[in-house]
This record gives structure tokens, sequence and C-alpha cells, in this order.
């Protein structure tokens, strides 16, 4: 279950960090924020990952 939840919390933070991109810095950053989301987005495939051999 915690990787269930990890794998949300990695949803949450892709998402808050392009809404700052947007709204804060009114996406003067956009290459950071997508290498950013990038590494979440590796993030929450390993707690895909985990969670579908801990169900097998």
């Amino acid at each position: 279950m915690k990787y269930i939840k990890g794998l949300y919390v990695s949803l949450v933070l892709m998402m808050l960090v392009i809404l700052v991109n947007t709204t804060v810095f009114e996406d003067e950053y956009s290459g950071i924020a997508m290498f950013i989301c990038l590494g979440i987005f590796l993030m929450g495939t390993t707690f895909f990952i985990n969670a579908k051999q801990l169900k097998n």
C-alpha cells in the first residue's frame, strides 16, 4: 500500500511543479520544470513497478 501512496505523491508533486512553473514563474523555467517532472515520473514508475511485483 505504501507504494501506491508513493505513486500518488509523485503525481501530486508533478502537478505542483507544473502549477508553480506556470503561475509563479510564468513559464520562464519550463525546461527545468520538465526535467524535474521527468525525475519525479521515474520515481513514480519505480513505485508502480514495486507495487506490481508485490501483487504477483
